[in-house]
């Protein structure tokens, strides 16, 4: 059975390797700066002897290919100055329980694991006084890696205990070493997808941007497509389109669609006397009056060339046509407009012709619009500023 270290071991190494005994001061705070290239192990003992046995011991080991540097300390106190101030990264502690107190090394562990907070260090207690230190209870209490009394080390149980030790330290910091990448690497994807996030918000905002402009300008450009320029009313072109779509309805629904064509009186002369750009103005007020006369939403007034308007009333009876062409008349009047090249009246007037049919798919929607205009042309071949109402047929109600 192989003996444990003991002074006796020394005669076998050169005396020329180990012929002073070193300076404690020196070898606590005068290590060799941190390496990657070496495994650090600290010895914290307050007998000489045990530094240079254990040196001896593992003078030669490489692990993993790379070499072992001694770090020494002859009291906790040393101790804890060389693990927190000079050589943080140690990776293995053979540590003595009894040194300065017969507690030192139990303090050390404490304050390692509890005050430095580091649980990477592997911590081997030696103590050659095992009934100051029990192995149990400090085995439970401390948060150690091992226990071993002195004169169980001898040099292949030391070897082989550094070996384990080191074997864990290297697992914890690799897996220490992985968690930091992952950590860095959780960062970088949330940094990236708080990029991207905020990318997407701003393509978002420059869609909602964009939609809102090119929504507004298509409601720009259906009004300059649909509505009169000068009046602001709908245009022929909107007449039309609305007349296609109410014909269909209406002939399904078997509701009656109205019409009512009006013409200004001698507008032509009221232009030579005033000026365009006061037949202009007259216009528009004329178109405004109209708009302002229908009241549903589904009524459509529109400008239906020169001085015409037209009025499209879906749902509405000749009956109820008949009441809206006599209630435009009187708008009209109340406009009070001067026309003094009026041979039936000083002030603007209009004629009016009012047709009503029920929608067939077999009749076309210019059958209304025929109707109406003979009405027209008769209120204006009746003298005018009034209303005619197309001659009955088997579809006018």
């Amino acid at each position: 059975m192989e003996s444990p270290l003991t002074k006796d071991d020394f005669i076998e190494f050169e005396e020329e390797d180990f012929r002073d005994r070193p300076d404690r001061s020196h070898l606590a705070l005068g290590s060799p700066e941190p390496s990657s290239d070496s495994w650090k192990i600290a010895i914290i003992d307050d007998e000489p002897d045990v530094h240079r046995a254990t040196q001896l011991a593992l003078k030669n080991f490489q692990f993993e290919g790379k070499p072992l540097l001694f770090l020494s300390a002859y009291s906790g106190e040393e101790g804890k100055q060389l693990i927190t101030s000079i050589h943080p990264d140690t990776a293995l502690i053979l540590l003595d329980v009894v040194m300065e107190t017969h507690d030192a090394g139990l303090k050390m562990v404490h304050y390692i694991r509890n005050e430095l907070k580091n649980p990477n260090i592997r911590i081997i207690l030696r103590t050659g006084h095992p009934g100051e230190a029990p192995e149990e209870s400090v085995i439970l209490d401390y948060d150690i890696n091992d226990y071993k009394l002195k004169v169980e080390l001898t040099r292949q149980k030391l070897l082989t205990t550094a070996i384990a030790a080191l074997r864990a330290y290297r697992d914890i910091m690799t897996i220490e070493q992985q968690r930091v990448e992952l950590k860095d690497t959780l960062e970088q994807l949330q940094q990236a997808q708080q990029a991207l996030q905020q990318h997407m918000y701003r393509l978002e905002v420059m869609v909602a941007e964009r939609t809102a402009a090119l929504s507004a300008a298509n409601q720009k450009l259906h009004r300059l497509a649909t509505l009169d320029g000068l009046t602001l009313v709908a245009n022929r072109h909107r007449f039309d389109e609305y007349c296609q779509q109410q014909w269909p309805l209406l002939s399904k629904q078997q509701q009656p669609l109205s019409l009512i064509l009006l013409d200004v009186d001698y507008f032509k002369q009221y232009n030579d006397c005033y000026g365009h750009q006061v037949g202009d103005d007259c216009l528009k007020r004329i178109a405004r009056c109209i708009e302002d006369t229908i009241k549903r939403p589904t009524d459509l007034i529109a400008r239906y060339g020169g001085e015409e308007f037209v009025v499209l009333l879906p749902y509405t009876t000749l009956k109820g046509a008949t009441r809206l062409a006599q209630s435009i008349l009187e708008a009209i009047a109340r406009l009070n407009i001067p026309h003094a090249q009026s041979p039936i009246s000083d002030r603007i007037t209009v004629s009016l012709g009012v047709a009503c049919l029920m929608p067939q798919v077999d009749i076309a929607i210019a059958t209304l619009i025929t109707s109406a205009d003979k009405a027209l042309y008769q209120a204006k071949g009746e003298g005018r500023n009034r209303y005619c109402l197309a001659s009955p047929s088997r579809s006018t109600l």
